[in-house]
């Protein structure tokens, strides 16, 4: 598993998740201490691609327990703004 990737259980457990663009869905994820960060790239079907406003990956995935989606999350586009991990 990379350091980008979120467990197939985890990801298995808690999705499928709408798409925005072909095998490109934005979620949100909760880590083991609770805290939950919005606006999550996440590429079919459990790499993590990129996170609004961060230029590096902001969590360790092995720590996900919970993805999901919110209204915020499924209205949300990528835009050249947002930098992208292990490009």
């Amino acid at each position: 598993m990379s350091k980008y990737e979120i467990s197939m259980d985890v990801i298995n457990r808690f999705g499928p998740f709408k798409e925005f663009k072909q095998d490109g869905s934005i979620v949100s994820v909760e880590l083991v201490n609770g805290k939950v960060i919005e606006r999550v790239l996440l590429i079919y079907p459990n790499q993590v691609f990129s996170v609004q406003g961060e230029t590096q990956m902001p969590f360790n995935p092995k720590e996900v327990v919970r993805v999901f989606q919110t209204e915020v999350d499924l209205a949300t586009r990528t835009s050249s703004s947002w930098s992208f991990f292990g490009v």
